[in-house]
């Protein structure tokens, strides 16, 4: 019997690039508001989320 359980998308590597426009970096860092929302992603450079870390909120900069 294996310890390893198999699920839909195990194994499957999605390339993802930062969405800043003409930014042709990797976007190593994601974000999405739920886990049914398609995350964006964003090089570390343009992330707009770093204060939300900092400061604890959770408010969307996007939005606004």
């Amino acid at each position: 019997m294996s310890d390893q359980t198999n699920k839909t998308g195990d194994g499957v590597h999605e390339n993802h690039w930062c969405e800043h426009p003409g930014c042709k970096k990797w976007g190593g860092l994601g974000y999405s508001k739920s886990k049914v929302e398609k995350p964006r992603w964003w090089c570390a450079e343009h992330y707009p989320y770093w204060n939300t870390f900092k400061s604890g909120q959770s408010t969307d900069p996007q939005s606004a």
